[in-house]
């Protein structure tokens, strides 16, 4: 049985949605880009290693703060230096390679499930993609995941059109190779680790041993030496020991060998990072338990190979990084689009059974989905109240629970009038446009989005070469060097603050209003502009009955303290 109407079953219908899909994204997680307050300190390091690119002419070793950075490969420096080049030096450039990358997955993961799925649940797996917040919030970052992320999707597509294409096979499998080797040159190891274990567990599972000698191994090896050496070895014989040591130590043995105790840390990523989509996977999971039996021999079928397929992918992430102890919530985004396709699959088969959408496995993550947005709705709505006490509230963010409470409500009226399929789409692009306007409007609002006032301050009254510190105040220093593109350094003591400007050049120093007064008011500094960050504080008993006493009428003293930009000169 057909899940949509005929008409919606051709190519030009599909090739309309996919195009929908595809501004879709590119709007919501280009939305508010500049926005988005830096992700700490690995942003910055690329920013400014880029800039120092254009800056200096040698595009071949990466500089952070006049020091050497051979933490990652050179790829994702080189994209950024070239947007840099096309439209200027400032974060939206530097972000603008994840968002066109994290859009073209969602095209990619329609193509992937169009080859092992049905078309419809294609169509609902590259919807559900970019609303899973560990896409979408990945795809508005100046970081080498999305493009890694990219990579990986390109070489797992390449290898099913390989396994399925006899004709092209060993087009796509070199193909295949070329996309790990790119995905390599952006961020190491995890480009060839994470297919590779992946596509080996799988044909193992399968018995399939004659694939691993069609898939031309030694020619993928040459594909991988050619593109990946040449940078590498550049590197060796310009730096020598610095690089060898660097990449063989922390590179390679500091994530190998360390004493972080193993923990179900990525189990966790999954339940909060996939919200709400993980409570839907969670219930396809309960299915597959069902029927335990016939449903194992049906999963390691030779012709019904995708789900395999698709689990091996998650567990493959899973298993790795929990093995090394390295987490990262970030690490699980390799994982994402073999998550949508699971979803679609699931969502497909509901809607094409006469009491799927009536069973409590899909109705009480559908609930639970719908009592989570009129909680944030009355979250914000609250927040709003709270806020116009002390200043003006745009209208941008006053909309805002207006428009989850009318999403949730078309949403109820699409379960009640059975609109399956349109549902699920639906509750995808709901989910995409409420990320991008919590993301772009009401974080960088409700959280002050600090530095951003010092940022425009120092751009317009320096000559973008002077120093910039920033004492005790934890990840703002990455924020600050972020949205500047320059020099930002972490001040840990009173006295790095006075060696830091002692200096004939001109600097910037940051501080708490409170610090300065207590230690530093002695020092020959100019007041150049205040803003206020949120305190931290403990949530004790006294804080607690002090906001029950006091509600909506506590003092903006109690919750935020001011920030001083200071100069020397």
């Amino acid at each position: 049985m057909q899940i949509l109407p005929e008409s919606l079953r051709t190519k030009s219908v599909n090739s309309l949605y996919l195009v929908l899909l595809i501004s879709l994204c590119f709007f919501s997680f280009s939305y508010q880009l500049g926005e988005v307050p830096p992700y700490h300190t690995d942003e910055n390091f690329y920013i400014l290693s880029a800039k120092n690119m254009l800056q200096s002419g040698d595009y071949l070793t990466p500089m952070y703060h006049e020091e050497k950075r051979f933490a990652k490969p050179i790829l994702f420096y080189w994209l950024v230096a070239a947007s840099y080049k096309a439209f200027g030096i400032n974060l939206v450039s530097a972000r603008l390679w994840s968002v066109v990358f994290g859009t073209l997955s969602a095209g990619l993961v329609f193509l992937l499930g169009r080859r092992l799925l049905t078309s419809q649940a294609a169509l609902l797996s590259a919807f559900i993609l970019p609303s899973i917040y560990l896409h979408f919030q990945i795809s508005r970052w100046a970081t080498t995941d999305m493009t890694l992320n990219f990579f990986i999707l390109c070489s797992f597509y390449f290898f099913i059109r390989g396994f399925q294409e006899e004709p092209n096979r060993r087009r796509n499998f070199y193909l295949f190779y070329f996309a790990m080797a790119l995905g390599f040159l952006t961020k190491g190891p995890p480009a060839i680790l994470l297919p590779g274990l992946t596509i080996a567990a799988f044909l193992f599972v399968r018995g399939d041993w004659k694939m691993f000698a069609e898939m031309r191994l030694p020619a993928g090896v040459l594909i991988l030496l050619i593109v990946d050496v040449p940078w590498f070895a550049a590197m060796y014989f310009m730096h020598g020991d610095e690089f060898l040591n660097h990449l063989l130590g922390s590179e390679l043995s500091d994530r190998i060998f360390h004493q972080t105790p193993f923990s179900f840390y990525y189990l966790g990523v999954f339940v909060r990072y996939y919200l709400p989509w993980s409570l839907f996977l969670i219930c396809s999971f309960a299915v597959m338990t069902t029927d335990f039996k016939s449903r194992m021999l049906k999963f390691f079928d030779k012709e019904n190979y995708a789900i395999l397929f698709f689990s091996l992918w998650i567990l493959v992430p899973i298993i790795v990084f929990s093995a090394f102890r390295i987490e990262h919530s970030r690490y699980m985004l390799p994982a994402s689009p073999a998550v949508a396709l699971i979803l679609g699959h699931y969502f497909t088969g509901l809607a094409n059974s006469e009491r799927g959408f009536k069973r409590p496995l899909f109705k009480i993550p559908f609930y639970l989905t719908l009592l989570g947005y009129l909680l944030l709705t009355l979250v914000i709505a609250v927040g709003i109240i709270a806020f116009q006490s002390t200043t003006s509230v745009p209208f941008k963010i006053m909309f805002l629970p207006l428009f989850l409470a009318t999403g949730a409500a078309v949403m109820i009226l699409m379960f009640i009038a059975r609109r399956k399929i349109a549902l699920i789409i639906t509750l995808a692009i709901f989910q995409t446009l409420s990320l991008a306007l919590i993301n772009g409007d009401a974080i960088p609002y409700f959280n002050r989005y600090p530095m951003k006032k010092f940022a425009q301050e120092i751009l317009q009254t320096g000559n973008g070469h002077e120093k910039i510190g920033v004492f005790q105040l934890g990840s703002h220093q990455a924020r600050l060097g972020a949205l500047t593109n320059q020099y930002s350094k972490f001040i840990f003591t009173p006295e790095g603050v006075r060696s830091f400007i002692k200096t004939d050049q001109k600097v910037y120093l940051v501080m708490r209003e409170s610090e300065w007064k207590k230690d530093f008011n002695d020092l020959p500094l100019i007041r150049q502009s205040t803003d206020t960050i949120w305190k931290k504080r403990r949530v004790d008993k006294i804080f607690l009955r002090k906001l029950w006493d006091e509600g909506l009428n506590l003092q903006e003293s109690d919750l935020v303290e001011t920030i001083v930009l200071f100069t020397n000169q």
